[in-house]
């Protein structure tokens, strides 16, 4: 890999603002993608796609050392309260699992001396995986765009749900709905 590991923990550190087991884990989970993949330079490779099942600190450690955001449509978070992230590389259409399996470092140990005593065998259950993903759900421009019939407001790439009705409707018209409208300012 271009970089090192010191320097991989060193910028999730800087992006996160300290340093953690989960910045750890994070580190050692993207590298071992990586490795998996025979991606050298995250930074310019633009083929991988990482599901991250929680979020925590292990998920800006994903982001900095892969180099997948959110915004770039290369990063989605899925929160299910998991140490397990997917990495997907569409060049080959391969998907591995990595889940956090080991222990806490006790409290009064130096964490990356325990971490570096660890191998990943002891940190990750490591599973290939069919993912489920459509071209919706890769990175590049929107692939559709529409209205909701109910708000007005714009769809982008397959997220809207059509009623019993047939109307096009955004998530929270049809009823997913993670806040609560007061009023309009």
């Amino acid at each position: 890999m271009k970089r090192t590991f010191e320097e991989d923990l060193q910028r999730a550190i800087s992006f996160h603002g300290h340093l953690c087991g989960g910045q750890l884990t994070g580190v050692r989970m993207a590298r071992y993608a990586l490795n998996y993949f025979g991606i050298e330079d995250p930074d310019t490779y633009r083929d991988l796609v990482v599901y991250v099942e929680c979020d925590r600190c292990l998920t800006d450690a994903i982001m900095t050392v892969t180099n997948c955001h959110p915004g770039k449509r290369r990063m989605k978070l899925m929160d299910f309260g998991k140490q397990s992230a997917v990495f997907y590389d569409i060049a080959s259409d391969q998907a591995i699992r990595l889940t956090n399996i080991s222990e806490k470092a006790p409290k009064d140990v130096d964490i990356k001396e325990w971490f570096a005593q660890r191998s990943d065998e002891d940190l990750f259950r490591v599973q290939r995986v069919k993912l489920h993903i459509t071209e919706y759900d890769l990175p590049g421009r929107p692939k559709s765009h529409t209205r909701c019939e109910e708000c007005g407001d714009e769809i982008t790439d397959g997220r809207e749900v059509t009623d019993e009705s047939g109307r096009t409707l955004c998530r929270y018209c049809a009823g997913n709905r993670y806040y609560e409208l007061i009023d309009e300012l």
